[in-house]
């Protein structure tokens, strides 16, 4: 399983940089269908089987129907997004509402071919003081209000598969106070797209400083997978030689992320650059590359799939309770995610601003998971998992 995990980084850099992978590769591919089978699975997990699925095909390599499936689906997608979005902008100039659209929208522009980097939303900072006005036209072409006004975001979905994700600020203070505040003003930073009114895009360096505050904040939580760091390379290899890294150092620090951002840039040129001239095959391909400190986070990436692990989210839930070197015990750590306090409630503008509220926010929250088949299957996982980290603790 681990040989075929590094199998799945080494072609997505054979992707990105458009090369073909060694022949021993095509070959344990082509003769054996269940390293095939195990490399789409845990693809997806990570959300690049379009990516390594495409790499093999053009090598040569017979996909299974469910891949060739995959692949034309990612491909698919990609294009109805973008004529969904291209209607919700129309309406958006038409209203003079300004925007912003964001990650994967433009990530996915950086990557080789069509559908290669795959998206699950479509993710747009707006102007708040309109968010009644979009949710009105959202509404108006079939989508159903998955939240409105409960978080920094709105979240709009229609089958069969559109989603999308209405900013209303990039975060929020419960996030980091740090990225709230520098991210309160941003429209002052933006720049007016050629031939728009009121679409905005950011400068290389505002964009490169986002996607890695982003990452980093999925990185704190829950953890993030391959294809962020994969993200963070596809922009460097394209970006890096026109950007000013004084500027995005000295704005990194600010943020707090000064130490992120150098760890994954070196980390991220060695995984997909480096890696794909080594002549090792497996976890060696990485190991006489990378440093103590790279393999292990090399591994998080690995462990955390697309949108992160419930363990993961635990253990950094439990480091983040600490006081003065004292753990949380088992009791504690429950109680705090039944009853949380600010650390959650800022995340709700209308919660953080009426605190009389919060007794309600707890009922709702305890409600909604008992009602919800998907929100008490996330709980019971992260229950077993509370009892057997501090059970680990305990031996």
């Amino acid at each position: 399983m681990n040989e075929i995990i590094y199998d799945m980084v080494y072609l997505l850099g054979c992707g990105v940089n458009d090369t073909t992978p060694e022949n021993n590769i095509i070959q344990k591919y082509s003769m054996e269908q269940e390293n095939l089978k195990l490399l789409y699975q845990i693809s997806s997990v990570h959300l690049v089987d379009a990516l390594t699925g495409t790499v093999l095909k053009q090598a040569g390599v017979k996909l299974p129907a469910i891949w060739e499936q995959s692949i034309a689906k990612a491909v698919r997608k990609v294009i109805l997004f973008d004529a969904e979005r291209a209607k919700l902008l129309a309406y958006m100039e038409q209203n003079k509402i300004w925007y912003l659209p964001l990650k994967g929208i433009i990530l996915k522009d950086y990557y080789p071919s069509v559908g290669m980097r795959q998206m699950s939303d479509n993710d747009i900072l707006f102007d708040d003081k309109h968010s009644d006005d979009i949710r009105n036209y959202m509404m108006s072409l079939g989508y159903q209000v998955e939240s409105f006004g409960c978080s920094n975001h709105d979240v709009y979905k229609k089958k069969p598969v559109y989603n999308f994700e209405m900013h209303r600020a990039l975060y929020a203070v419960a996030h980091d106070s740090k990225w709230e505040a520098y991210y309160r003003e941003i429209k002052n930073k933006l720049i007016l797209n050629e031939g728009s009114l009121y679409g905005y895009h950011m400068s290389p360096e505002d964009f490169y400083i986002y996607i890695i505050c982003h990452g980093c904040k999925h990185y704190r939580e829950s953890g993030t997978g391959i294809r962020t760091l994969l993200d963070f390379y596809v922009y460097l290899n394209k970006m890096e030689q026109k950007m000013d890294f004084t500027y995005i150092e000295n704005e990194c620090e600010v943020l707090g992320i000064a130490k992120f951002e150098r760890e994954n840039r070196t980390l991220c040129k060695k995984v997909f650059g480096e890696a794909g001239s080594v002549k090792d095959t497996g976890a060696e391909r990485f190991s006489t590359i990378l440093s103590e400190n790279e393999q292990k986070m090399f591994k998080y990436y690995l462990a955390s799939g697309v949108y992160g692990t419930t363990e993961q989210r635990v253990q950094n839930y439990m480091k983040n309770y600490e006081t003065k070197g004292r753990k949380v015990s088992k009791a504690e750590y429950i109680l705090r995610r039944l009853f949380p306090g600010k650390e959650e409630y800022q995340k709700y503008p209308i919660v953080n601003n009426h605190k009389w509220l919060l007794p309600g926010f707890w009922i709702y929250r305890i409600l909604k998971t008992v009602c919800n088949k998907g929100d008490r299957k996330i709980i019971l996982c992260e229950l077993k998992t509370v009892i057997k980290s501090v059970s680990a603790d305990k031996s």
